[in-house]
């Protein structure tokens, strides 16, 4: 039955139907078949930020797992409420997983909080691609692209086009030729030119 609703709030999501999402949940809670996640990406799609954070907070502190938090930081970042991210895991930062992580640091690059982001970075043990791509991002934005260069020349993981491409549209918001020509040789010497 679970499953049932989470299909059913994923179309409803899709369209995007308040109503229905709305009628939905109701459904759902009668049924006793709620997914937390589920409901409150429907309500974020649905443009509702305020009902999606009402899911969350209304949920025992047991129940306000992780998938929870991270569903609700998504929304939270999608609607502009960037700032609002990190607070969801405090306390929590050793649960993060890859997705969370994600999360909370592509929040930190839209709302230039790079304290927040680098302190949530230097947590994270083995940092994904992803993860690189969005302190690439946030430092860019902020125009510390040099040390963006650093990060990319630095990183465990074999770089891609994304971050390349994120890093020279750093170069070129913010005038910086001499580093976006050391990308450019260092794409070629990964192939990616």
């Amino acid at each position: 039955m679970r499953r049932h609703y989470a299909v059913l709030l994923r179309r409803a999501a899709s369209l995007p139907s308040l109503p229905l999402v709305s009628s939905l949940h109701a459904a759902a809670l009668r049924r006793g078949a709620v997914l937390v996640p589920s409901l409150i990406h429907a309500y974020s799609a649905c443009g509702d930020p305020a009902s999606a954070r009402s899911v969350f907070d209304g949920l025992p502190a047991q129940e306000q797992t992780l998938s929870a938090r991270t569903a609700l930081a998504s929304a939270m970042s999608a609607h502009g409420r960037c700032r609002e991210v990190p607070g969801l895991f405090i306390g929590r930062e050793r649960e993060m997983d890859d997705k969370a992580v994600t999360v909370v640091l592509a929040a930190c690059a839209r709302a230039g909080m790079v304290g927040e982001g680098r302190a949530v970075f230097a947590r994270v043990r083995r940092p994904a691609l992803q993860h690189y791509t969005c302190m690439v991002e946030m430092l860019g934005r902020v125009g510390q692209v040099e040390e963006a260069e650093g990060l990319v020349v630095r990183m465990e993981a074999c770089p891609d086009r994304v971050i390349f491409a994120v890093l020279l549209a750093a170069c070129r918001e913010h005038r910086r030729v001499d580093v976006a020509e050391r990308v450019a040789r260092l794409m070629r010497g990964y192939g990616i030119a």
